[in-house]
């Protein structure tokens, strides 16, 4: 079985904008940085405590997209 790709999103409150502009620039920051990738990573390509076991999922492309574009809407 493969896995299918679905969008997911950080929910927040919609009547927040500056909470919502914290959470964007955070994300923002870490898209640009490069520390997103890190992250994933980290996280779904390398070996993960306490049992060392690897997902082994690479970044789709549509997540790559997303990245590269900095956007909050799924990639099409």
């Amino acid at each position: 079985d493969s896995l299918q790709v679905e969008p997911y999103a950080c929910m927040l409150r919609k009547d927040d904008p500056q909470f919502q502009a914290l959470v964007n620039g955070v994300i923002g920051g870490m898209m640009k940085s490069g520390d997103f990738e890190k992250l994933y990573t980290k996280w779904f390509m390398s070996p993960v405590a306490p049992k060392g076991q690897n997902l082994g999922l690479p970044m789709s492309k549509e997540l790559r997209d997303n990245l590269t574009a900095q956007s909050d809407k799924p990639a099409t």
